[in-house]
């Protein structure tokens, strides 16, 4: 039983073991602060994001941008793909065999739940590189680190597209001091979130 328990610590201190728990304690505590966030507080921190967005020379260069369908209390950008539906083309995730493909999006009624329930566009696929990625995430800090969700759908996802350009979106409290990461994760160029930014 001793030596049982001996192996267990062991195993505990191996350095992708260590960095496992300490994402999941990250993500709990940002799940925490994220389910605090007042409506209030998400619409005037979501506005102030989109405006930092509509700055970017990259996102008024770009003719596809790919964005990303809020849930729990995420940055909230619906009012970006109205705003330019008719002058860009929008693509969203939708997850298909636990991988992540891009569907065109057209307008709010072409939406249908999907994978979690999360709303997904019934357009055409598209197949092709957008010019900009706007990436979702839990945590991010200083050196363009993003802590997802857990599930890896991101990470599989942005290593196909090396060179596109890629821009993660946050509160300024999902800013932290160190993410725990491997030299395999993918990092974004940019960092918006509702008071500053972050960039290469």
């Amino acid at each position: 039983m001793l030596f049982a328990s001996q192996i267990h610590d062991f195993l505990q201190r191996l350095p992708f073991n260590r960095d496992k728990k300490k994402k999941q304690e990250l993500r709990a505590l940002m799940k925490q602060k994220l389910r605090r966030l007042s409506p209030v507080d998400r619409v005037e921190k979501s506005k102030a994001i989109i405006e930092r967005i509509k700055l970017q020379p990259a996102f008024r260069d770009a003719k596809v941008v790919m964005f990303f369908y809020p849930i729990q209390n995420e940055p909230d950008l619906r009012p970006l793909f109205e705003e330019f539906k008719d002058r860009k083309t929008i693509i969203l995730p939708v997850v298909h065999r636990k991988e992540i493909e891009m569907r065109i999006y057209t307008n709010k009624a072409h939406m249908r739940a999907g994978h979690f329930g999360v709303p997904e566009p019934t357009g055409e696929i598209f197949v092709g590189n957008p010019d900009l990625i706007i990436v979702p995430g839990i945590a991010f800090d200083k050196d363009l680190n993003r802590l997802g969700r857990g599930g890896g759908y991101y990470d599989r996802f942005l290593k196909r597209f090396d060179q596109t350009t890629k821009f993660a979106v946050a509160y300024d409290f999902q800013l932290v001091k160190k993410v725990p990461a491997r030299s395999h994760d993918v990092k974004v160029d940019r960092i918006i979130t509702d008071s500053s930014e972050l960039a290469q």
